[in-house]
């Protein structure tokens, strides 16, 4: 068995759990930001940050998994190995920041989204007034959504779906459709009307540890995008304009510009593929079927989690593998970039 393998955990309860043994053996300084919500499980449900290298630090790279919840495992695992070594890849002049379960809720429950059924990736928002508008997904919301998950109802859904689909082609609906919608706290990609509990403790870890630097980055370990097991490599520095030029953001990397800094951030998310975007989105919709109408506690919803569970995880060793080995490798790629002005 490849060495990497064993980095990776089953569940969030794991995945912290063996995080902050990782983080005692090493003797890090811990912060730990306990969700609101944590009396509601068997065990803490928390945001653990670490950081490693000088208070002064000129640069700070940010580490962070968990934003969507069904990706938490995958990142720890990558967050666990770099524990063992990033200590000596760093400049004297240069510090990282992990910061494990950004969004643990979402990794508690197996579930992209936060508490109240936000995506983090579109909450981030520098005003919530006007709330952008999204007809495209405000048409197709009760079939992407629909309050059976089987019959004739759930028939005349996909039928609905795919007739967009056959009308203005996939890339329109991924684009239009699946890019954020705030009108339907009950639907898919919703982003909230005020900053969520997720975000705004971001925000405030890397303002605390990016104060007083010259420079931050940030690698935003997720899946589902790309190749199977192959890394896509998103970049976010390039700011947004609306249809007036004023700039527009909603990803949760965008944090860093919170921070006043004398040169611009550097903003990546390490994406790893796992199957075709319409599998993991069908995944989607069926967990969002189950938190406004199924029951978890059954065979159905078992079924859900378990298939939203692999839809975004593969227990696959030459996945994990690539995962792993490409994860390290892009990290290490992103603190050499922060590093080499």
């Amino acid at each position: 068995m490849h060495p990497s393998l064993g980095m990776f955990s089953d569940t969030y309860f794991t995945a912290r759990h063996r995080f902050l043994q990782a983080v005692k053996t090493r003797g890090y300084a811990l912060e730990t930001a306990r969700h609101p919500l944590s009396d509601q499980f068997p065990a803490e449900v928390a945001t653990d940050t670490v950081r490693i290298g000088p208070d002064s630090a000129r640069h700070v790279l940010f580490i962070s998994s968990g934003l969507h919840g069904t990706e938490l495992t995958a990142g720890s695992g990558i967050q666990l190995g770099l524990l063992e070594e990033i200590e000596t890849w760093l400049p004297a002049d240069t510090a990282a920041v992990f910061i494990h379960g950004v969004n643990p809720f979402g990794s508690a429950t197996m579930t992209r989204t936060d508490e109240n059924n936000i995506d983090p990736n579109r909450n981030n928002r520098l005003s919530f007034d006007p709330l952008p508008q999204n007809p495209d997904y405000d048409a197709l919301h009760d079939a992407l959504c629909p309050a059976h998950w089987s019959g004739p109802e759930r028939d005349a859904a996909e039928a609905r779906i795919a007739a967009y689909i056959d009308k203005n082609g996939f890339d329109k609906f991924g684009r239009n459709v699946l890019s954020g919608q705030y009108s339907h706290a009950d639907g898919l990609f919703y982003g909230g009307t005020a900053r969520s509990w997720t975000i705004q403790n971001l925000s405030d870890t890397v303002t605390r540890h990016g104060a007083g630097a010259e420079r931050l980055a940030i690698a935003d370990l997720h899946t589902g995008l790309g190749g199977y097991g192959e890394l896509e490599v998103i970049r976010k520095e390039q700011a947004q304009l609306d249809s007036d030029g004023n700039p527009v953001r909603h990803f949760a990397c965008d944090v860093l510009d919170d921070v006043s800094c004398p040169q611009p951030p550097i903003k990546v998310i390490l994406e790893f593929g796992t199957y075709p975007v319409d599998y993991i989105v069908d995944a989607h919709r069926a967990d969002t079927w189950l938190k406004f109408h199924g029951d978890l506690h059954t065979p159905l919803g078992r079924q859900i989690k378990a298939h939203l569970r692999d839809a975004l995880f593969r227990d696959d060793p030459a996945w994990l593998e690539a995962v792993y080995t490409q994860g390290i490798d892009g990290c290490r790629a992103v603190l050499q970039e922060l590093t080499a002005r």
